[in-house]
């Protein structure tokens, strides 16, 4: 049994109830006291600002205890459903504390009874990200907009592009051949080319190479990717003028590259932290991509996007050719810059995929047999100028070998001690 490392649930959720009674300034200074006392090796300073931030979100639980009923059945209902979905018994005990101070104390002791705290309460907290969205009453205005927006965008694209989506449906596997092992390719895409990649993108670069193994990585840039396919000349003219950014076209260029050559697309800001050939039966399937969850869910923290983590368009391989999903979509881009000369949404490839997977049975059949994948590739560009020493580096590589960073990031370049500058350390090797 997991050692336990908080005082008894019944203690601990009437210290909570307590607490959430006494003025801010106090309330810190008691879970302040509390944190000092847990033995130092337990936790690193990180660790402890991790876990305050969350605990602190479950005592913003409180002010709901008093609502509605009906408010109150739907808040018991969303942590009803996020627990039957949570194999992980160490996970659920956040919402078994939800549960309690909801006076559903039947729920949460036959949670609590697990007795499962896990002795790293960051991985409890702070990577489940349900959590986040359920304490704070489900997703903000801003979030609830954005899927209202997303939804016009879908009922207009699935009506325009209808077709199309006629012409996939239908789709099988039958026209499209597996990848040779010896034609498998990695694209790697900066169009500036090798000579000015900057820090952060040169480390991911680097990652690649030490981890490709016997993957043949194919760099990509401005003067070269006329090499490796062929697009349509509107596209190519359309690019020349400026009305499709680089943004745009290089989500043009993966699409056509995987579905006319196969292989592995990796967007230039993922950093690879394992063999590639240690993860392969990813790349074995018909496609492949980053995944998080398995269906839409409104309280998940991507709902602003159409993939609600479901893939993700910076990864994304195929060990086949022709793929339907990617011949689906180069059609689509092909049409769609016929008429338009700007994307009706920044992220035009995930309603693309979105659409297919609502429309297109071979689509969504693969979709779902997607393992969950790489849970944690948003975590560690948060904390790239945290210092490295307390920052649990190695931990959080545990279940994710592909991380997505972001160049654009103001990056502490002069402190030897941040967590970019250990990653520098392993990575800026030429």
């Amino acid at each position: 049994m997991a050692e336990k490392i908080v005082p008894d649930w019944q203690v601990f959720a009437q210290e909570i109830l307590s607490e959430s009674q006494l003025d801010l300034a106090t309330q810190r200074q008691r879970m302040t006291e509390r944190l000092i006392g847990f033995p130092p090796e337990k936790f690193s300073e990180l660790h402890l600002e991790e876990w305050y931030r969350n605990y602190w979100k479950l005592v913003n639980l409180s002010p709901y205890i008093n609502d509605s009923p009906q408010k109150i059945e739907n808040v018991c209902a969303q942590i009803s459903r996020l627990v039957a979905k949570e194999n992980n018994p160490v996970k659920k005990q956040c919402f078994a504390l939800a549960l309690f101070l909801f006076g559903r104390i039947q729920e949460a002791q036959a949670l609590m009874n697990q007795n499962l705290w896990s002795k790293n309460l960051r991985e409890d907290f702070a990577t489940f990200a349900n959590f986040y969205n359920l304490v704070n009453g489900g997703p903000n205005l801003q979030t609830r907009a954005q899927i209202k927006r997303n939804v016009q965008i879908t009922k207009f694209l699935t009506e325009k592009y209808n077709y199309l989506i006629k012409k996939y449906q239908p789709a099988d596997l039958k026209n499209s051949p597996p990848v040779a092992q010896e034609d498998y390719q990695i694209y790697f895409c900066w169009f500036q080319g090798e000579k000015d990649l900057p820090p952060l993108v040169r480390c991911c670069y680097n990652s690649l190479k030490m981890n490709c193994g016997s993957y043949k990585i194919c760099f990509i840039d401005e003067k070269n990717y006329s090499d490796y396919v062929k697009l349509p000349e509107h596209i190519l003219r359309k690019f020349a003028e400026g009305k499709i950014t680089r943004t745009h076209f290089s989500d043009i260029l993966r699409i056509n590259l995987l579905e006319q050559r196969g292989g592995l697309w990796m967007d230039s800001t993922i950093l690879v932290t394992e063999p590639l050939e240690k993860h392969k039966n990813f790349w074995q399937m018909p496609y492949f991509t980053q995944k998080i969850y398995q269906e839409k869910d409104n309280n998940c923290p991507y709902a602003y996007n159409p993939s609600y983590g479901r893939w993700a368009t910076f990864l994304q391989g195929a060990a086949v050719l022709h793929y339907p999903l990617l011949a689906f979509m180069k059609d689509f881009f092909n049409q769609y810059f016929l008429e338009f000369d700007e994307v009706i949404d920044y992220v035009l490839q995930d309603f693309m995929i979105d659409i297919a997977y609502d429309n297109i049975p071979i689509v969504h059949k693969d979709f779902d047999a997607l393992p969950i994948n790489n849970p944690d590739t948003n975590t560690l560009v948060r904390y790239l100028n945290a210092p490295y020493a307390k920052y649990p580096y190695d931990k959080i590589l545990a279940d994710t070998f592909l991380h997505k960073l972001n160049w654009r990031v103001q990056l502490d370049l002069n402190n030897p001690d941040t967590v970019f500058a250990e990653i520098q350390r392993r990575y800026n090797k030429n």
